[in-house]
């Protein structure tokens, strides 16, 4: 059954009036429902070459492992069941952790570890949550971060407010956590409740530490005080909140702001800040299951800069990957959401989302937001047509069980005479299911690298990415499959503009 739950990491809406916009109710251990939390991306093997999918194994009991989706490693010594993480009221904890692509992502035998018997492909990243499982979608509980490292095993759980730690007994009424999809305006007030209610006027100050990878980090503006927001890439934000009391004392505290969309989300990033104007990179996102060549300048296949934005789509669409009159959350190619905050490409920077809001349409799929050209790395307005903003691509309600393919083409070097190293983060519900190019390739691990006189030729075909459906009473996920040129030495697929306008590249393995 398809879902509309959204991943513990997002509320793709705004306030509490709409807090359940996207919220569906699932099955659960005890005799009450839970919220859907959505997708947490699921691991899967390599997609090099149509080849292998990676190693399947033994999902170290209940359902086996899928080809594809990573087996179990040695296990080692178990920890044991950590105290005080069991729901008396219906647990999820069993005897041992589990690897199939239903459990990925959950400490199933409650020691406090995460998927540490299962193993994955050096890249691929997935929600995680430590703890009873059933504790996952309870208010002021939310999912962290585990990344695959270069030798196939997953890492810790970062991030997120877990079972482990009580995160179904915290007050919500002092400083907590926000969730808000990506180019929201957010009022970070709203996190701190009532531990500022004795803040002296004019001395509240907010800092933001951004995720890995996103530079500049936007700042914090606004007047009266200072506290107004605008996060445009996806994760999780650490907010520091820092008070003056009437006795001249001084309090903070930290939440986090949690950023997600709905659906596909791809994001790329690269350095802006080592010379001129810096290099033109673009993100391009090829139809589901479609083997037809791509086309820099775009094509009725082939998502990206020249006919995909807003005023592409507006004037000569020729993008038609979904029907026209379905309803979500079945793949639609335009939908409006009547709660206006729900129509994420309403907010974004560089006067797209006015003009999105203009066609008085909604917003469409697939779709590329922002073409970064040029910027000025210096800038940390994000409203700004200046900010180094990153390129992205959305499909807000994806289909299941169909390949789409990413690619990144270096269109111009701008005459500058150095490497530049591109970052391709792949989102699914909310939750980060890649993280691409930094990590992911060579053997020994180093960053993927265009370089000097690549530009205008170079073309990295990036990976494939499908949802899966979760059922009734799971949870929606995706397969993200890195493509290699040499699975063996993890090579990344660095091939040519001439080749993929030829070939759409390397065979699609089956569904997941």
């Amino acid at each position: 059954m398809r879902h509309l739950g959204v991943s513990s990491a997002l509320l793709a809406v705004l306030g509490a009036a709409t807090a359940g916009a996207f919220v569906a109710v699932g099955c659960h251990a005890s005799s009450s429902p839970r919220r859907d939390t959505g997708a947490a991306s699921a691991a899967a093997g390599a997609g090099g070459g149509g080849g292998d999918g990676g190693a399947a194994g033994s999902g170290g009991g209940g359902a086996p492992s899928e080809p594809g989706f990573g087996g179990a490693v040695s296990p080692g010594e178990d920890a044991g069941v950590v105290d005080g993480a069991v729901n008396p009221c219906g647990t999820e904890c069993g005897p041992e952790e589990l690897c199939d692509v239903g459990h990925l992502g959950l400490d199933d035998d409650c020691d406090g570890q995460v998927d540490e018997t299962c193993s994955c492909v050096a890249g691929q990243a997935h929600a995680c949550f430590m703890g009873d499982p059933s504790y996952r979608a309870v208010e002021g509980c939310f999912a962290g971060t585990e990344l695959c490292n270069e030798v196939g095993v997953w890492g810790p759980c970062l991030g997120g407010r877990h079972a482990t730690e009580g995160c179904f007994s915290e007050s919500p009424a002092g400083c907590h956590a926000l969730q808000v999809p990506p180019f929201a305006d957010v009022n970070l007030k709203e996190g701190t409740g009532t531990f500022s209610a004795d803040a002296e006027p004019g001395s509240e100050t907010w800092t933001v530490v951004c995720p890995a990878g996103i530079e500049p980090c936007p700042a914090v503006s606004g007047v009266d005080p200072a506290d107004d927001y605008k996060p445009l890439q996806s994760g999780e934000y650490k907010v520091v909140y820092t008070k003056r009391l009437a006795d001249g004392t001084t309090g903070s505290c930290e939440y986090a702001l949690y950023v997600g969309a709905p659906g596909l989300r791809v994001e790329l990033e690269w350095e802006h800040d080592l010379g001129g104007d810096g290099v033109d990179l673009d993100l391009h996102l090829h139809q589901p299951d479609d083997t037809q060549p791509w086309r820099v300048g775009g094509s009725a296949s082939d998502c990206g800069y020249n006919n995909c934005t807003v005023e592409a789509l507006d004037s000569n669409p020729d993008i038609r990957w979904f029907s026209d009159t379905a309803s979500p959350p079945e793949p639609v190619s335009w939908f409006l959401d009547p709660v206006e905050a729900n129509n994420t490409c309403y907010y974004a920077p560089r006067g797209a989302g006015e003009a999105w809001r203009a066609l008085g349409r909604g917003c469409h799929n697939p779709r590329l937001d922002i073409d970064n050209i040029t910027c000025n790395p210096d800038v940390t307005d994000p409203n700004s047509d200046d900010f180094c903003a990153p390129e992205n691509i959305n499909v807000d309600f994806p289909p299941f069980g169909q390949w789409m393919r990413i690619g990144v083409h270096y269109y111009s070097s701008h005459g500058r005479r150095y490497g530049v190293h591109p970052r391709v983060k792949i989102f699914c519900n909310g939750a980060l299911g890649a993280d691409l190019g930094p990590t992911g390739f060579y053997d020994p691990e180093a960053p993927v690298t265009f370089e000097v006189g690549d530009g205008s030729t170079r073309y990295w075909l990036v990976a494939d990415v499908a949802f899966v459906d979760g059922g009734e009473c799971g949870e929606d996920t995706c397969v993200v499959r890195p493509l290699y040129e040499d699975e063996t030495v993890k090579t990344p697929l660095l091939t040519t503009r001439s080749f993929v306008e030829t070939s759409v590249g390397p065979g699609y393995l089956p569904p997941p």
